[in-house]
């Protein structure tokens, strides 16, 4: 994997390389084949020689232009690639895509792999699945079993929260404005012609008599950010997590100001008492293509749940996202890995994720003014 010998790049010129069009269309290629998608109007066979023709012109041009650098080059547009998908509104996708490449290179044992311990629970303990709970595994000394299907999970797992963690970092990093907005730019020159499949805009469109328009990544608090983050790039967050992260996602778009107790009282409020009918299933089709991201997505269980959670035709009154005290100190929800409180969230008059958004939104507002 090209992340392990990341040493052997530490001395490009990032800006130099990102400027130069060959690497750039070297990069382009690259996501193309990450991304591909079979032609469903020809044969299966005639869809993998298109792909197998298009690999082979795509190892050509590497070996042409880094001629002597044979070694290093295949790394080097793997690493550029990486930037500029971290720069990119598709980081998660390519995240998830890139996860699943590696991981199926992986040999699966026939019989019950042994993983030590505590390398299991290193990445058990941050991926958030289901599947890897150690409560749930068969433990022989100090090795963890895994049966094929785990074997699967752990080796996606393992390769995706490494994955994550230098996407974030790259995303993360100071630098000077005019040097991340070339990244921006860059990055959607990248991605130019490439069917996504997952095309996910992570603000969401509000309107209230206080403010209408689309909601900025950073006015969602740093909870819901890190659910959709974890569900794009194929992590698999708690039932209690993914109930929080739609919740609060229906009401922000349709009554922000909801909270699920009011003057004391606990609110009954059905979806159809703060949205329309149409408005409540477009909503469903746009959570359900995000959950596509999650390995144990079924479409009618997908409906099925959310539908419930927003008190729409399967229950009549919406199960309210969480407050944040229950984030904080969670009892196993799978929460607390998702609060990462920031300076807005210390504030006394923030006890709810929907008062972040509330207090983003009033903020802009008065600025405004």
């Amino acid at each position: 994997m090209f992340l392990d010998n990341m040493a052997s790049i530490k001395d490009l010129n990032l800006i130099d390389e990102i400027n130069d069009s060959s690497n750039l269309k070297l990069i382009n290629d690259r996501l193309k084949l990450l991304f591909w998608t079979k032609n469903p109007e020809i044969t299966d066979e005639e869809n993998k020689k298109k792909y197998l023709d298009f690999l082979n012109e795509y190892w050509d041009t590497l070996r042409a232009y880094g001629a002597g650098d044979l070694e290093l080059f295949p790394d080097k547009i793997n690493y550029l690639t990486l930037i500029l998908a971290a720069n990119s509104k598709n980081h998660n996708i390519y995240i998830k895509k890139l996860a699943e490449k590696y991981a199926e290179k992986i040999p699966i044992e026939d019989g019950d792999s042994k993983i030590n311990i505590w390398d299991f629970i290193d990445v058990a303990a941050n991926s958030r699945n289901n599947d890897l709970h150690l409560e749930r595994m068969i433990l022989e000394g100090d090795t963890v079993l895994l049966n094929q299907k785990n074997q699967s999970i752990y080796n996606f797992e393992k390769i995706r929260l490494k994955l994550k963690n230098y996407v974030e970092k790259v995303r993360n990093a100071e630098m000077p404005k005019e040097i991340k907005d070339l990244l921006v730019k860059k990055s959607e020159e990248a991605f130019e012609g490439i069917n996504i499949g997952y095309n996910i805009e992570s603000g969401i469109k509000v309107s209230t008599k206080e403010y209408s328009g689309e909601i900025p990544e950073d006015w969602h608090p740093p909870c819901m950010r890190e659910i959709l983050n974890d569900i794009l790039s194929g992590g698999s967050p708690s039932h209690y997590a993914r109930r929080s992260f739609v919740v609060y996602r229906f009401v922000s778009q349709f009554d922000p100001n909801l909270r699920p107790i009011e003057e004391g009282i606990i609110t009954n409020r059905s979806a159809q008492d703060i949205a329309t009918e149409e408005q409540i299933e477009r909503f469903l089709d746009e959570i359900i293509n995000i959950f596509k991201s999650v390995g144990d997505f079924d479409v009618e269980k997908t409906k099925y749940y959310i539908s419930h959670n927003i008190g729409y035709k399967v229950a009549n009154h919406i199960t309210h996202c969480e407050y944040c005290k229950n984030w904080r100190d969670d009892g196993g929800k799978g929460l607390g890995y998702y609060c990462r409180p920031d300076s807005t969230c210390s504030r006394k008059d923030i006890i709810h994720p929907l008062d972040y958004l509330c207090h983003n939104i009033n903020r802009h507002v008065k600025k405004s003014e």
